[in-house]
């Protein structure tokens, strides 16, 4: 068993994080998706050439330039289509982990919250070895961190590896929250959180960085979640039980999927693409599907 990838402890240490550099070299290609188009005038990136090599027609999606529709295919296949340009740029990211308190479980790999953070290391350390800028914002509770652009990476990865420590677990928050007035435009936010509640407050707010960013959410699901056995369940370090049953797992589970549902419509209704995939999957196979999707470079 690869223990970086599957660690033996769900709590990561600063050591689990930077040895996940070593795997981020092997990560592959990106795919090459089109900037997020703003008002005129206004730059969205720093461009290192002049792209005008075509690199391939694909289906459109929202975010792309109409002027770049290609026509004829569009014609023949009856599916609109675009042509992607090969551009030089400086791929500026920033990734944004919120994690609830719920966020501090699994039930056979490891917990959603240190494989969060395992996305979240081997994206940074791809940045690191190409060189492109990464900024991070991180929230423990009240205790919230913003870093325009990561330069001591030493501090990153405690910051990061302090973030599964399950003491941690009774100070996660009820719903998502991020800091007002972030000044990003023309950046790849990419948020890593497994909160389903946004007040309208943070809907703004998620609103106004979708206006100028191309924004995903990423998060994970433990489907094994709701066939836990009957039986009374103590977290560890805690004096409170859980009685599982055939009737609250019923409960729980569809509150689960009404939350899921209401929240991918409202984060569609506002621009931002919500991505789910399995905590039981390793943390390279995801970042390589999110390279191949195009959500980070």
């Amino acid at each position: 068993m690869d223990t970086v990838l599957i660690p033996t402890s769900p709590e990561l240490t600063e050591s689990d994080i930077q040895l996940l550099s070593s795997y981020a070299k092997q990560l592959g290609k990106a795919r090459s998706l089109p900037r997020k188009a703003v008002r005129s005038g206004q730059n969205l990136s720093k461009k290192k050439g002049h792209g005008i090599e075509l690199q391939e027609v694909r289906p459109y999606v929202a975010s792309d330039e109409v002027r770049h529709m290609d026509w004829r295919v569009t014609a023949r296949t009856g599916t609109p289509h675009t042509r992607v340009y090969t551009e030089d740029m400086e791929h500026r990211t920033c990734i944004i982990c919120n994690l609830s308190k719920d966020a501090y479980f699994g039930t056979q790999t490891t917990f959603i919250s240190s494989r969060l953070v395992q996305i979240a290391a081997l994206i940074g350390w791809r940045h690191y070895q190409l060189r492109n800028p990464l900024g991070m914002i991180t929230s423990i509770g009240h205790d919230a961190e913003v870093i325009p652009t990561i330069t001591n990476w030493q501090a990153w990865s405690e910051r990061l590896a302090s973030l599964t420590q399950i003491i941690n677990r009774p100070y996660g928050k009820a719903s998502f929250s991020m800091p007002n007035q972030l000044k990003l435009k023309g950046t790849n936010v990419l948020i890593l959180s497994d909160q389903l509640e946004i007040d309208d407050i943070n809907r703004a707010r998620l609103a106004r960085l979708a206006q100028h960013n191309r924004v995903h959410w990423v998060s994970l699901e433990d489907t094994n979640t709701f066939l836990i056995p009957d039986g009374v369940y103590q977290f560890n370090s805690q004096d409170t039980t859980q009685q599982i049953s055939q009737a609250n797992r019923d409960i729980a589970q569809q509150r689960y999927l009404e939350q899921e549902s209401h929240h991918q419509k409202l984060l569609s209704s506002i621009g931002i693409t919500k991505l789910t995939f399995s905590v039981n999957d390793s943390p390279v196979s995801l970042v390589k599907t999110l390279l191949s999707m195009g959500v980070v470079h």
